[in-house]
């Protein structure tokens, strides 16, 4: 690629050990070879991807000859398999659609099935959730409370409360102002 002879290559190694020296001379010959590979494998990339269009192109090329001779003066041969691609091509799609059609409905009757079972899941347990809201809370009976039953049981809720929340310190401490204290 280079032609480079043997007593240059030599020449290279002794400029580069005196250069470099004898610790570093490894590193870079290291650094130096992952380059060239790398430029290897760029440029072998790019030559294929080159062989590859110019294969593309030609085909492209013989494909536009062959429709400018049309496909009545090709071969027989050529154009009754190219009446079995077309026919094969063909039947392969309609496989895939009816396939694809019985795909869809099974999956729309599992999904009916399922949506099915959810709302009877649902039902169920909406019932259940009823009962069991009936039996733990039976409808209270209404009664006529007189004034004084109904400060006794204000009262004892209120005991309740404080017990539960006791009164802030800051607020407890405070005591209402009252008209001689203005």
């Amino acid at each position: 690629m280079f032609d480079i002879g043997f007593s240059e290559l030599v020449l290279v190694f002794i400029v580069g050990l005196v250069v470099l020296g004898p610790k570093r001379l490894p590193i870079a010959i290291r650094t130096v070879m992952g380059w060239v590979r790398t430029i290897r494998g760029l440029a072998a990339n790019v030559q294929n991807e080159l062989s590859q269009e110019l294969k593309l192109q030609e085909l492209q090329e013989s494909i536009k000859k062959a429709e400018e001779l049309n496909l009545s003066k090709l071969s027989p041969e050529l154009s009754k398999t190219v009446e079995e691609l077309k026919q094969s091509a063909q039947k392969m799609q309609a496989n895939l659609d009816s396939a694809r059609g019985q795909i869809e409905s099974l999956t729309q009757e599992q999904v009916n099935e399922i949506q099915n079972k959810i709302e009877q899941e649902s039902q169920q347990l909406s019932q259940q959730a009823e009962q069991q809201k009936e039996t733990e809370n039976p409808p209270l009976e209404t009664e006529t409370l007189s004034a004084d039953r109904i400060a006794e049981l204000a009262e004892a809720d209120e005991d309740k409360l404080t017990a539960y929340y006791p009164p802030d310190d800051d607020l407890a401490s405070v005591e209402p102002k009252t008209k001689q204290d203005k």
